[in-house]
């Protein structure tokens, strides 16, 4: 089969690999239909974590076409989306609605599961990490279910948002623009979306978020606009140092600071001395599709949100080499391919 590997050196090959067959009592195997290329893939693209035949992404929807013997929840034939992580079910993490700390978490495409960006996958624990679809949800919906709308929830949840309060989205990027959705459909006073890129912000403006011109700056003109007090919750939605700067400079006293990009290098911009005397909390966000979806869905099919518009351009499987040097030189927002 087809599927889209990296060595890590900043671009991605596709090649044959062998098509999946089923390893555990759990498991089931897909036809991929769909796959998204997320940031976090792109993290694996430009250093060398992977090692160099794993399959990258974790966003990914398909048809179910084998089944291991203790699969209950799902059948041969039926249209599924998988979450982006495989959790156990079992571990006090996952007891408690924590999966994402699953002490078995697995992330497709992370180095040890194979990931979605192929013609077929492998999905253990198919009854907890598969959720079937009806024909009434699109599959750009469906893709964003897997990984980027759950993050979007949480970047909101976990921070302790509530109705009438104002906030920042540092990065008008796929996740950053979701967050705008959804901070709105949830009642967010005002909701401010920050970027250096002019399309970005014409698209969080139609959202109905007030654009903010991102770069050297940005901060003072986002207190500007609140009266110098600043916003509830300031969201760094890029994984930037500078990012974070400017989500810290963002938020009023009191307020809540939540790092949704993955930060790879650099020091946190401020200290446990400037924490304190702010009385700002900070609050690490990785997205939960186990808890999350039951909500988003019914924010979809109420016709709420529609999230699958973050989604800008799709391409097949065989063109993943030019669609990824697009989505990095940041010419596309969310692209999906097709196998």
């Amino acid at each position: 089969m087809l599927a889209v590997t990296t060595s890590g050196n900043g671009s991605v090959e596709v090649r044959e690999m062998p098509r999946p067959t089923i390893q555990d009592p759990g498991d089931a195997v897909l036809k991929v239909t769909a796959a998204a290329i997320c940031g976090t893939d792109v993290h694996f693209v430009k250093q060398p974590f992977l090692p160099p035949d794993m399959t990258l992404g974790h966003e990914f929807i398909g048809t179910v076409v084998e089944t291991a013997p203790d699969v209950h929840h799902v059948s041969v034939g039926d249209r599924v989306l998988s979450k982006m992580f495989v959790a156990c079910g079992r571990c006090h993490a996952c007891r408690t609605a924590r999966q994402n700390r699953c002490e078995r978490y697995q992330l497709f495409g992370g180095g040890v599961l194979h990931g979605g960006q192929a013609e077929y996958v492998r999905v253990p624990h198919a009854d907890l990490t598969l959720t079937s679809l009806d024909d009434s949800v699109s599959d750009y919906d469906a893709l964003v279910l897997t990984d980027i709308l759950p993050t979007a929830w949480d970047a909101l949840d976990r921070p302790g948002f509530q109705s009438g309060q104002t906030v920042a989205v540092v990065g008008g990027g796929p996740v950053g623009l979701l967050i705008a959705q959804l901070a709105l459909a949830r009642g967010a006073g005002k909701v401010y979306v920050l970027d250096l890129d002019d399309r970005r912000l014409k698209r969080a403006e139609s959202l109905g978020a007030i654009p903010v011109q991102g770069g050297e700056g940005a901060s003072r003109r986002l207190l500007e606009l609140t009266g110098g007090r600043g916003v509830d919750l300031a969201l760094d939605a890029v994984g930037a140092v500078p990012a974070l700067e400017t989500a810290m400079g963002s938020v009023a006293f009191g307020g809540s600071v939540g790092l949704v990009g993955v930060l790879l290098a650099g020091n946190l911009p401020f200290t446990a001395q400037n924490l304190f005397l702010r009385q700002v909390t900070v609050v690490p966000i990785t997205g939960n599709p186990y808890v999350a979806n039951d909500y988003l869905s019914a924010l979809i099919s109420s016709k709420r949100i529609a999230p699958g518009q973050v989604i800008d351009h799709e391409a097949s499987l065989t063109d993943a080499v030019e669609t990824y040097q697009g989505f990095i030189a940041r010419d596309i927002v969310k692209a999906v391919l097709r196998p």
